[in-house]
């Protein structure tokens, strides 16, 4: 009798489990169609994804600070459409399909390495709930980044396990990709390899296969290399992925953690810490390794940088796997305990859309307005942040966060900042903003330094206001028709 209740308890513990997971995806799909998708991460990627499939090489021919994976692999896909809200749309898919695929693998980890499908799933639905889960899988590096990164433990635990060299060479290739995506995992990468050579020396694993695991990600980087000194970008990638991104930190002052959703992290953190105190010692070595990893990346994200929930990725995974062994071992003591886990995704998911829209919101009227403006032949000065001119032409070799990336990246040394005035009048962008450029160095400081505005007599003359703020269309007289792509210069160009 009493095994029945616990049967049925459980039968509709998961049932709940599923209805949960059934409503997150739902929610997210709805988001897609019906919020603004548009912010200035996923925007910038989409550019640059279009910028590489219109043959402009990263790096050289303008501003990134990223490892360029997304934009090489999805670059065909952007060259279907040129309407701007099509490609945020997709782009949104894009993301939330890359993150379906990491929950899904990182849900494998637990149950393979871990704990019960049950314990699993709630562990993840605890820490994942729908609006977090958007604002971290979106279509920007980390996304992919993480995708490749639990694919990597996935496949390194297996050998562990079962010693077969495949799975090692799965895993460190997949490593590759996530370092391929953002450099930004190589911290991450440092650490689990020092563990690892660790659990080769103990578990006698031969040199050799270590040797020809280690062959593809090191052929891998070599061409990634020989690709960009191909491109006479070697040089100006180093300073944009590296020393940019390590000045780019003083320019957001204190950020720490600036995350959707504090008590949901530290709750899960608080879970993950319990379940270090209570398992370490009990556990196998995947268990160990990943505790190990967990303690090295809490105070990294803590007290080093992370402005956006999407950093917290590796630590997140890190937290399902651990929080899934104490969940599994307190349902398995008393299984009613199991819905007062379920209760909290329930409260997650209750707050979450009023969370999500207060933030994105759901007026679409500018990307709208972009799409039926706008077209490949176009150069466009984008704002500080904004999702203008997606599929347009850069008037100069950065293309928006003016104030921000441009002031950084002159003190890196990598280009100058641009004088805005004389870039439009050189090009006449087909839309600018008008606004004044901030510094964002002062910004994130309380204060308001003007970087520079594009003259107002300037845009008098050449321009007409938009219903949206500071936002400015060019003159229908000073417009160009006949939009059509120039094979021989393989370019967009309006027709002389």
């Amino acid at each position: 009798m009493q095994s029945e209740r616990k049967s049925n308890l459980r039968y509709l513990a998961n049932f709940l489990a599923y209805g949960l997971l059934c409503y997150a995806f739902l929610f997210v799909a709805w988001t897609v169609f019906h919020t603004e998708t548009g912010n200035g991460d996923n925007v910038e990627h989409l550019h640059a994804t279009w910028l590489v499939a219109q043959g402009k090489i990263p790096y050289k021919d303008f501003f990134e600070h990223h490892n360029p994976f997304i934009w090489l692999f999805f670059s065909p896909v952007v060259m279907f459409s040129s309407r701007i809200l099509t490609l945020l749309d997709a782009a949104f898919i894009t993301g939330i399909v890359a993150g379906v695929i990491t929950f899904w693998v990182v849900y494998r980890i637990c149950t393979k390495f871990f704990a019960s499908s049950l314990a699993s799933l709630a562990s993840l639905l605890v820490l994942c709930p729908p609006y977090y889960y958007i604002f971290c899988f979106n279509y920007n590096p980390d996304t992919f980044m993480a995708l490749f990164f639990a694919i990597g433990l996935y496949f390194l635990f297996l050998y562990f396990e079962k010693k077969k060299l495949f799975y090692l060479c799965v895993g460190f290739e997949a490593f590759f990709f996530a370092f391929f995506c953002t450099q930004k995992i190589l911290m991450v990468l440092a650490v689990l390899g020092v563990i690892s050579l660790y659990m080769f020396y103990k578990n006698k694993t031969p040199f050799y296969d270590v040797l020809y695991a280690l062959l593809l990600p090191v052929l891998s980087l070599l061409l990634f290399v020989a690709w960009l000194y191909y491109h006479n970008a070697l040089g100006v990638y180093w300073l944009s992925n590296y020393p940019f991104n390590v000045i780019m930190q003083k320019y957001y002052g204190e950020k720490r953690i600036d995350v959707m959703d504090y008590e949901m992290v530290v709750f899960s953190v608080c879970l993950a810490v319990l379940s270090i105190l209570f398992f370490f010692r009990k556990m196998p070595a995947v268990y160990k390794i990943t505790a190990i990893l967990f303690a090295f990346e809490l105070p990294v994200r803590c007290f080093y940088f992370s402005i956006a929930p999407y950093y917290l990725l590796p630590l997140m995974i890190y937290m399902c796997c651990l929080n899934s062994v104490l969940i599994d071992w307190l349902i398995k003591k008393k299984i009613i305990i199991i819905y007062v886990f379920l209760a909290i995704g329930v409260y997650y998911a209750a707050i979450s859309p009023k969370r999500y829209i207060a933030v994105r919101g759901t007026d679409r009227k500018f990307a709208r307005y972009l799409s039926n403006t706008l077209n490949p032949c176009d150069y466009v000065i984008s704002s500080y942040f904004g999702n203008q001119g997606i599929t347009s032409k850069n008037a100069d070799y950065y293309w928006a966060m003016y104030g921000h990336v441009d002031m950084a990246g002159e003190e890196t040394g990598i280009a100058p900042h641009p004088d805005l005035t004389r870039v439009a009048e050189k090009y006449l962008p087909k839309m600018l903003y008008g606004g004044i450029y901030w510094s964002s160095y002062d910004l994130h400081r309380g204060n308001y330094v003007a970087v520079q505005q594009i003259n107002p007599d300037f845009i008098n003359q050449y321009y007409l206001p938009t219903s949206f703020t500071d936002f400015y269309v060019l003159k229908y007289e000073y417009r160009k028709n006949d939009c059509q792509y120039d094979k021989q210069r393989k370019e967009w160009r309006y027709a002389d």
